[in-house]
């Protein structure tokens, strides 16, 4: 095993970023991010922030980077579609799927100087437009959804490239947190033990998947 691989969890100041930079750190990753109280490198990085996120990329340096993981979030409320307004829905489509789509850009230079380069973008089941059969949550779906289309669509450009980048997106299961309000059945340690399984294995005939902490493929 590679000593002090480098990686990259945005969005790591809690709940299921946090524990990443915890289990990858035992894998012998050597982490970043934007988070405290973990040992790690701190890189402040806000997702609604163009500026912060190409100043954490330049802060970061010109050493290869061999994963980036983009873990954002917003509470999933309103659940009715009719109580939500755009303030609401930009928020959430900026943060989870604008945000994480600027930190890729920014950071592919560095991934692309590495020897196995990968980018994680954490999604949810509530991604999942053939899965939706109950509705609700409309906002979060959108933009979870969004960042599924936007793994696929980088992945697909990058293979054509030739660019040895592998990008997966990611399910964590329902995973009780701050963000969930406590609601969740998955336990936080398994979920993120089987996502760093998941990054350890991952070869190009991943890239652009779907999967489930636990490995399955999710239709999209």
């Amino acid at each position: 095993m590679k000593v002090n691989r480098s990686a990259q969890v945005k969005g790591a100041n809690r709940g299921i970023g946090l524990h990443l930079v915890k289990v990858l750190s035992e894998h012998r990753w050597s982490v970043s991010g934007t988070l405290e109280e973990t040992g790690a490198t701190i890189l402040d990085l806000d997702y609604l922030s163009d500026e912060s996120i190409i100043k954490a990329a330049a802060d970061y340096g010109d050493e290869p980077l061999d994963l980036l993981i983009n873990c954002a979030g917003v509470d999933v409320h309103p659940r009715a579609w009719a109580e939500n307004d755009s303030s609401t829905l930009m928020t959430k489509f900026r943060v989870m799927a604008v945000g994480p789509f600027l930190a890729t850009k920014a950071f592919l230079p560095k991934l692309e100087r590495s020897d196995s380069p990968k980018i994680i973008n954490i999604s949810s089941d509530f991604a999942s437009v053939s899965e939706n059969d109950r509705g609700r949550c409309i906002g979060y779906r959108m933009a979870k959804t969004a960042l599924n289309q936007q793994t696929v669509t980088i992945a697909n450009e990058l293979k054509a490239a030739g660019s040895n980048v592998i990008m997966i997106a990611v399910d964590p299961g329902d995973v009780p947190t701050r963000l969930s309000r406590g609601n969740g059945k998955t336990d936080i340690d398994k979920s993120v033990r089987g996502i760093v399984g998941i990054i350890e294995s991952a070869t190009m005939v991943d890239s652009g998947n779907f999967l489930k902490w636990t490995g399955e493929k999710i239709p999209f």
